[in-house]
């Protein structure tokens, strides 16, 4: 058994069932829509975002889809890194800084079918600033050509200001919550702002 395989047996039978469900929603609004990609965010839980957006990503994986996973929030890089191996340092804007090409800060992970970019640590105002300077969309967009799905992970929303910066590279979103406590109006919120920006919701985990 493989130590992402193994990590599955740290969820219950529910929630791997709704993980399983939201990899095939998601699966399924591809094959429809292939420019579609999908944003993991939350209000506030950093680390329950890794783990859906990861173990979503190693369940297309599993069923011979190619994914990419361009991690948007710098906090979580070592917890994307001990999913995947990918031994990856982060280089989005240090990529595009030299590069028109997007694709040349792609790196390979231990799983043969799914490859990551990290952002660099920086604060919002100058990440912010990078995104302006850089039209991330644009470079974002081309690499659908050579992947069935690219998965976004985005910072908690009540650590950003400016959230719209990350919910414009995005088609679709899915938003993880809390199970026992959640601020409701923050949740509600945040859905507001998906709805704003257009973005569909494949619901809440």
């Amino acid at each position: 058994m493989s130590e992402t395989e193994d990590r599955f047996n740290n969820f219950d039978e529910d929630m791997i069932n709704k993980l399983y469900d939201t990899a095939m929603a998601i699966k399924n609004e591809n094959h429809d829509n292939p420019n579609n990609k999908t944003i993991f965010s939350s209000v506030n839980k950093r680390m329950a975002v890794t783990d859906a957006a990861m173990h979503i990503a190693y369940i297309l994986t599993e069923l011979k889809d190619k994914v990419l996973v361009v991690n948007l929030d710098s906090r979580s890089t070592a917890a994307v890194e001990e999913y995947i191996h990918s031994k990856a340092k982060p280089n989005l804007f240090t990529t595009l800084r030299n590069s028109m090409f997007l694709s040349e800060a792609i790196n390979h992970s231990a799983f043969e079918k799914l490859d990551i970019i990290h952002v660099e640590e920086m604060d919002e105002e100058e990440l912010m600033a990078k995104f302006n300077d850089y039209n991330v969309l644009s470079k974002l967009s081309p690499l659908k050509s050579y992947y069935d799905h690219i998965f976004l992970i985005g910072p908690p929303f009540e650590e950003c200001e400016n959230y719209g910066a990350f919910l414009e590279l995005a088609d679709s979103a899915v938003t993880v919550i809390s199970a026992k406590k959640n601020d409701r109006q923050e949740l509600n919120h945040y859905l507001q702002k998906i709805n704003l920006f257009n973005v569909k919701s494949f619901g809440i985990l």
